[in-house]
């Protein structure tokens, strides 16, 4: 008998279609295999209280709380599984057992556990299957044939457990060390709160900016069939060329009906790639970039799509390529999904369907997981936003398999009366892939948008007789940075950049979501008008963790980063530093702020102070007194902000404009606080219908 255990129902019965093994009621049996799943994690570590009692009861003294070993107890949610796999581990633990489950160091953590639960310390007889690869059934059947032992992935193995152990001892014993100090609950993680002082020092740059004015110069040309235009420009003392001037230095006047001489033309052809495949972040960014959904809504919609509807492959995936065992695969989903979606196959090439094609299909940048693919056309019982997540899928794949996108560059550098402009310009030669794209004004996340000053086309330009019709003076002024949004986030998490230099990412795409709605729930952040900006308690736990240098690398993402070299390097040294650092940190005579929230207003049913909270504006005495009172962020489909809450609580109204009815009309109203609850009232009769 060979006992195969998978992480999710889905792998287990993949395998059991390969192989022809029927299911049993509980799990997969014939006479040669036993196929059964975990679901994901099975167990999750201890709480301090379950080492010893009286950690339940926060204490300075008791830190730092570091337990030699992590141990493991059953996820109650899952339990029924647990106490199923533990029992056909122990019952077939001399069997061949095949450990089946992702291939990455969070895969090899779930399944180390539950052997180690199971009570199976010896190893001889287990064996590990490897691949990225799509599993179908030539795939599983090749790959278990080079099942390597178990103790082969030991090292993957020490990682994941270094890991779990590391992000324990930071979680538990920095939160409550600066909890107990502060009152209040301070969450605190080791990559959370690299993410959220990102977040605070974005916010602080924007503040510091002082905007620099400059003028710009730009000339409206004519020639006898078109118009374009040009910029004024000098040159700096490294060859390259400037249009802003610090100072108002031309007067527009003297241009104006001046002919235009041409001094040289510059074309230059270029090629843009296909897109690769979607991982979950990239997917991610293209929900909340087209769709408005911040990263957990769209994984939660990727997971149905994956799991109810089975038309989207296993969504928390880092690859964006299929391996080269997968050409088989997409060669048939590419057939089925074009006779449901032609209208994405105008610019298919199918010469990319090939294993040649290492862009797409490469080995050795396989992850955990290959890239996100559907599977098969999306049923009409799903929802709207539903078919629209699973579109942008669908556009991807085709989009991957598309020709290239090709286009001439053109600049044209002029002189009218004396001083340079130049006009810049582009020319599609092959609309390529980007016709999916265009068609709708959407982007894919490697779309290009050329600069406003690159849209002239100079088709019919008769360069030999041009004139300056007029010249336009444009006083602006330079811009900060953008306050970060899902999307910008989720790509510093990938790819973080500090002080100039990028360093590891931050997070995995099965946490990255999480991670943000761990700052959202913990009143950290809040997303407004799709911007995330800092609330009181994030600002207050940054500010108290740069007060001292023994505490700075949970606010620096290199550092964060360099912790994760560590830990692919050297585990036992990793871990090492981890613990020695969480006792230095519990041991240092640290001086925390007591937190205190800024009064909105005052609550006019018990007369405490309401205080902002993470979805709503609560009053502070419920602990004491139970008082309930709430105004809530979103009420009725709008957004209040902290003054808004601060009129309603004056007695003052607020007038909405973009409210939503239950039935997504969009309707102005205005909201009035009457005996604690929010009034609504109307302008007009038709406002009032609409509402309804």
């Amino acid at each position: 008998m060979t006992f195969i255990l998978t992480e999710k129902p889905s792998v287990a019965k993949a395998f059991a279609h390969a192989l022809a093994v029927p299911f049993t009621g509980s799990y997969y049996e014939n006479n040669r295999y036993l196929i059964t799943n975990c679901l994901g994690h099975l167990f999750q570590a201890f709480d301090p209280e379950d080492y010893e009692a009286h950690y339940k009861k926060w204490s300075l003294s008791d830190l730092p709380i570091i337990p030699h070993t992590i141990r493991f107890k059953k996820i109650e949610a899952s339990k029924k599984q647990a106490n199923l796999v533990v029992s056909l581990l122990q019952t077939h633990q001399s069997d061949t057992i095949i450990i089946a489950t992702d291939a990455g160091r969070e895969g090899e953590l779930i399944a180390r556990i539950v052997l180690s639960e199971a009570g199976i310390t010896d190893t001889k007889n287990i064996f590990r299957f490897w691949t990225s690869s799509a599993l179908t059934p030539p795939v599983i059947t090749e790959a278990l044939k080079k099942v390597k032992p178990l103790s082969d992935y030991n090292d993957i193995a020490r990682q994941g457990y270094a890991r779990q152990k590391a992000d324990w001892l930071v979680g538990i014993n920095i939160s409550r060390l600066l909890s107990l100090h502060a009152k209040t609950l301070l969450s605190v993680g080791r990559v959370q709160t690299a993410v959220l002082a990102e977040i605070f020092r974005r916010e602080k740059e924007i503040a510091d900016f002082i905007p620099t004015p400059y003028y710009e110069y730009v000339a409206e040309i004519a020639s006898s069939e078109a118009i374009f235009t040009a910029k004024a420009y000098t040159h700096h003392e490294d060859g390259s060329i400037t249009t802003a001037f610090p100072n108002d230095c031309f007067t527009p006047d003297r241009f104006s009906k001046k002919p235009v001489v041409v001094q040289e033309i510059k074309q230059e052809q270029k090629k843009e790639v296909p897109p690769l495949l979607f991982n979950l972040s990239a997917l991610q960014r293209a929900a909340f970039a087209s769709l408005s959904l911040s990263p957990d809504q769209t994984l939660a919609i990727a997971q149905t799509l994956y799991e109810k509807y089975q038309c989207l492959s296993y969504p928390r995936t880092p690859s964006r390529v299929m391996g080269s065992a997968d050409v088989p695969l997409i060669k048939d989903i590419f057939e089925r999904m074009r006779a449901v979606y032609p209208e994405y196959t105008d610019a298919v090439d199918t010469a990319l369907l090939d294993a040649r094609n290492a862009r797409l299909f490469n080995d050795a940048q396989l992850e955990d997981h290959h890239a996100l693919i559907p599977l098969q056309a999306i049923p009409d019982t799903a929802s709207k936003i539903e078919k629209a997540v699973f579109s942008l899928v669908v556009k991807q794949f085709f989009a991957s398999f598309s020709h290239l996108f090709v286009y001439e560059m053109q600049t044209l550098f002029l002189m009218i009366d004396g001083v340079p402009f130049i006009a810049r310009g582009r020319k599609t030669l092959e609309i390529g892939w980007k016709s999916l794209f265009l068609k709708e004004g959407e982007s894919s996340d490697e779309t290009s948008v050329p600069d406003k000053g690159e849209e002239n086309t100079f088709d019919d330009i008769d360069t030999t007789h041009l004139l300056c019709k007029e010249v336009r003076t444009e006083k602006k002024k330079t811009q900060s940075k953008k306050p970060y949004r899902y999307d910008s986030l989720l790509q510093f998490m990938e790819k973080p950049k500090e002080n100039g230099k990028y360093s590891a990412s931050l997070g995995t795409e099965a946490t990255r979501a999480a991670i943000i709605q761990t700052l959202l729930d913990r009143a950290y952040i809040h997303e407004e008008k799709k911007n995330l900006h800092l609330l009181e308690k994030g600002i207050f736990l940054i500010q108290q963790l740069e007060k001292f240098l023994l505490l700075s690398p949970l606010i620096s993402a290199r550092e964060t980063a360099e912790w994760e070299y560590a830990l692919k390097t050297d585990s036992k040294t990793f871990l090492e530093k981890i613990e020695a650092f969480v006792s230095n940190v519990c041991k240092e005579q640290i001086s925390i702020a007591v937190f205190e929230k800024q009064k909105i207003g005052t609550c006019p049913l018990c007369g405490g102070a309401v205080v902002e909270m993470g979805k709503a504006f609560s009053c502070n005495q419920y602990p004491v007194t139970g008082c309930r009172f709430t105004i809530w962020k979103k009420t009725y489909g709008t957004l209040l902000s902290a003054s808004d809450a601060a009129l309603l609580l004056n007695g003052k109204s607020v007038r909405k404009k973009n409210c939503k009815s239950k039935a997504g009309k969009v309707f102005s109203c205005i909201l009035s606080l009457v005996n604690g609850t929010i009034n609504l009232s109307f302008d007009t009769s038709k406002e009032r219908k609409i509402r309804r």
